[in-house]
């Protein structure tokens, strides 16, 4: 069992101001360019119904057009299931076939429970790749890139995905906040 650690809002409190700005550049980041080892999707929820939420289905369709652009050779789906089956590597996986990505090309990750074991665990699936992109939404770029890194891929690059969500106002300066 985890104690308490007293100190903690304190550290949040002085952290605040270098996690906003990583948070907020990279919200600036634009898309990179150049070939990878893999295409990285990191997972987002899965409603109870089983389909996926406007940001899962963005990062998903994203990953295919990437593959489909010869950007990587493999798409690497990430994440486990929350509240039920299917999982969110289950659920990206699907919308990877339906867009055309063949099978072979595409790796599960279905463990992860957070961002820090979407990379962890796909390291396990493609133990070689330096180079690697990482798709999701621009709020989460920034910490996506340094989790990617500090877990070893020497090389992520940044492909920032406008989901719904981060289309609406209201829901951009929450996911923002969330964040930080």
């Amino acid at each position: 069992m985890r104690r308490w650690d007293p100190l903690l809002p304190l550290r949040a409190v002085t952290e605040l101001p270098a996690s906003a700005s990583a948070v907020m550049e990279g919200t600036r980041l634009a898309p990179a360019v150049g070939m990878a080892d893999a295409i990285i999707v990191l997972g987002a929820a899965v409603l109870p119904n089983g389909q996926p939420s406007g940001s899962l289905l963005a990062r998903a369709t994203a990953g295919a057009v990437l593959y489909h652009e010869g950007r990587a050779p493999v798409v690497v789906a990430t994440g486990a299931h929350h509240q039920g089956p299917p999982g969110e590597a289950v659920v990206t996986r699907e919308i990877l076939l339906r867009a055309g990505v063949p099978e072979a090309a595409i790796l599960i990750e279905e463990k992860s429970r957070n961002t820090h074991g979407n990379f962890l665990f796909a390291r396990g699936l493609i133990p070689d790749a330096v180079r690697v992109y990482v798709v999701t939404e621009p709020f989460h770029l920034a910490r996506a890139l340094i989790l990617a890194r500090k877990l070893g891929f020497a090389e992520p690059l940044a492909w920032p995905v406008l989901s719904p969500a981060w289309g609406r106002r209201t829901d951009r300066w929450r996911l923002l906040l969330r964040e930080m």
